[in-house]
Parts: C-alpha cells; sequence; structure tokens
C-alpha cells in the first residue's frame, strides 16, 4: 500500500528575526514567514487564488524581492494581463503597433538535441496545439519551415550554419504564397489557418534581446483578442529561455540564473517548455515561478514539481481540490480571505498575511 500523505498540520510561525538575520534568510512574505529559494529543493513556485485574493500582487512581490535579494538574478515576466509592471523594467509591448516582435523560429543552438529539423517539429507541435491544425497541417508546415531554414542557409547537419539569421514568420507566409501559386490546395487551407497570425505581424518583426536587463517585460495582453497567438508568443519565449540556459551548462549549487514569472497561466498550460523548465530547469540555474485562479489551468508537473506552493483564497468549488494538491485541510483553505495565504515550502506549512507588492515599493 502506498503511504499516506503527512498529516495537514501548519508549522508555527518562527520568531521574529533581526534585519541583519532577514539579509540571509530571504525574502519576507508576510507575518513571519520568510521564502529562500536557494534553501529549498527547487526554487520553483505554485500560486493560485481567485481574482480578488491577492495573487497578482503576490507574484509581483516575489518579482520585486528576488532581485534584491539575489542581485545577480535575472527576471522574464510572461504578461498575459499588462498588469505586472515593475520598477526599472525593460518593457516589451506585444501588439500590431509595437516595433518588437517573437521569432519561434530562432535555432537551439545545443548539438546534441537542437538545429533547425527539431525547431520544425516543435513550432508545428505549438501551431498544431494552439491552432487545432490536423496531421496532415501539421505535417506540410514542418516541410514548409524546413524549406525556409534551407533558404536561409541553416541545415542541420550543419550545426555552424545554425547561428546565421533565421526565418521568420514573413518567410513562412511567402513560401506558402509560392506554394499557392503552384496550385497547392493544401497549403490554401494552411494559409487560411494562420491567416490571422500572418496580419498581425507579431512573429515577422524583429526579435528583442532576452538580455536587455534584469527585469524584462513581455506584454501579451494585447494578444488575447487573437485565440492562440498569446500561446504561441509564450511558448516560443520560455523555450528560448530554457535553451539558453542549457547551453550555458548545469550550475553549482542552487543560486538561481534566471527567473520566469506568469500569472493567469491558463495560456500556457499545455506548455511544453514551461513544463520542461519545472522538470530540468533547476539544474541549469532556470526556476518559475506561476499563478493561476483554477487549479485545472495550471498542470500536474508543475504543482508537483515546484518546491513553494502559495494558496490564497479561492472560489468554494476550488477548495476540495487545491486542499488536496496542496495538502491543507479544506476547513483552513475555505476561511481564507484576500491577501491570507497557505503557504507550503517542502514538507512545512504555514499560514500568513502577504505583504503585497504596493506595501514594497520605497
Amino acid at each position: 500500500m502506498p503511504k499516506p500523505l503527512p498529516q495537514q498540520t501548519l508549522k508555527p510561525n518562527q520568531s521574529k528575526k533581526s534585519s541583519a538575520e532577514s539579509a540571509t534568510d530571504g525574502i519576507l512574505l508576510g507575518d513571519k514567514v520568510w521564502w529562500n529559494p536557494t534553501k529549498l529543493p527547487n526554487g520553483h513556485v505554485a500560486i493560485i487564488g481567485a481574482s480578488g485574493s491577492g495573487k497578482t500582487q503576490t507574484i509581483k512581490a516575489l518579482a520585486y524581492e528576488i532581485t534584491r535579494f539575489i542581485s545577480s538574478v535575472r527576471c522574464i515576466l510572461i504578461d498575459f494581463h499588462g498588469d505586472q509592471e515593475l520598477p526599472g523594467e525593460v518593457y516589451y509591448p506585444l501588439n500590431m503597433e509595437s516595433p518588437f516582435g517573437i521569432n519561434p523560429l530562432v535555432v537551439d543552438l545545443d548539438t546534441k538535441g537542437g538545429g533547425p529539423s527539431l525547431q520544425c517539429i516543435a513550432v508545428a507541435a505549438i501551431l498544431k496545439k494552439a491552432l487545432t491544425m490536423g496531421v496532415n497541417q501539421e505535417g506540410l508546415i514542418i516541410n514548409i519551415l524546413t524549406s525556409c531554414y534551407k533558404q536561409r542557409g541553416i541545415i542541420q547537419d550543419d550545426p555552424a550554419t545554425w547561428r546565421r539569421e533565421p526565418p521568420t514568420f514573413a518567410d513562412v507566409r511567402q513560401e506558402i504564397e509560392s506554394r499557392i501559386e503552384s496550385g497547392c490546395k493544401e497549403s490554401q487551407k494552411l494559409a487560411l489557418k494562420l491567416a490571422a497570425m500572418f496580419e498581425y505581424g507579431i512573429f515577422t518583426k524583429p526579435q528583442p534581446s532576452l538580455d536587455a536587463g534584469q527585469i524584462i517585460r513581455f506584454d501579451l495582453s494585447a494578444l488575447g483578442k487573437v485565440p492562440g497567438l498569446g500561446a504561441i508568443a509564450a511558448e516560443a519565449i520560455i523555450k528560448q529561455v530554457m535553451d539558453s540556459h542549457r547551453i550555458l551548462g548545469e550550475i553549482e549549487g542552487k543560486i538561481p540564473r534566471s527567473y520566469i514569472f506568469i500569472d493567469e497561466s491558463k495560456e500556457a498550460k499545455d506548455s511544453k517548455s514551461l513544463n520542461l523548465v519545472f522538470a530540468d530547469g533547476r539544474k541549469y540555474g532556470l526556476c518559475a515561478a506561476v499563478g493561476s485562479q483554477k487549479r485545472k489551468d495550471m498542470s500536474d508537473d508543475v504543482i508537483m514539481n515546484s518546491a513553494t506552493k502559495i494558496l490564497l483564497a479561492v472560489d468554494q468549488t476550488e477548495v476540495k481540490r487545491t486542499a488536496k494538491d496542496f495538502r491543507f485541510a479544506e476547513g483552513l483553505v475555505s476561511q481564507l480571505q484576500p491577501l491570507e495565504a497557505l503557504v507550503r515550502m517542502g514538507t512545512n506549512g504555514q499560514r500568513c498575511k502577504i505583504k503585497p507588492f504596493y506595501e514594497r515599493v520605497d
């Protein structure tokens, strides 16, 4: 028989610490509860809370404080609602009027598992899921992407070519139109499927650097008007960050190189790259903190691989499942008020009043 879960109890909050002690103990979440990702099995955080529970303020507080606690860490915020602004950030809005874009066709330079061929497969899988494509259309897009890479002189068997300027979806559009002119009916159907994405232009504009500052925010709020665009953009960003960390190699110790923050993770629930970050990112120095209103909008991989779980007030229909997954008594979960949280770090569970972001800004 499987062993039962540990008893759902709360650990008494620690005694008050001096400012000198707090500098090494970590980040004060609220009351006397401290969070230090370098002292946990991993730095990942899963946050669930209903609208008005304080979830956004909690995520912003973590992003704001982690750069003060670990001066070398870089934060990348994937902002689906446009409300994650932080002091000192480098801001990239992604919309029709913006000069910035994202290029999902940037090649993973890892010779052990990268190159244009695998990038074609990965991008086709993203498009299939986000835009509900069939198997035939998935195969066709792989063929089209392969042609686009070859036209740029980027060849799978020659890793030296992988650093060349990658194609964009402007090249993809041109290739599809060329095939339509040649009488390819399947390409015509594919063009209809991709029409909104082409017109929006997000994937044809120059991509900004992911190393432009300590805090970088990608504002994806405008992409919600076109189904699937936000998910595609988020997946591209997460994958590029994960790929770059894998190239850097494994870290020594537990001090992270970078953090990805995502509020309202519904758009990224099915993200293969996000699940990979939660599964393997730690050893490369990449951690993530994601928030969601509902448990069903957060993958099992995220929940299972997060050493820190923060449960804020949830809708009563969410109490039973979140209490079970976060291992707190249902009675405790059902009584939570805005900015009140049950925090589980490893095997220890504590309750605290979250100190919101707006109270932390100088």
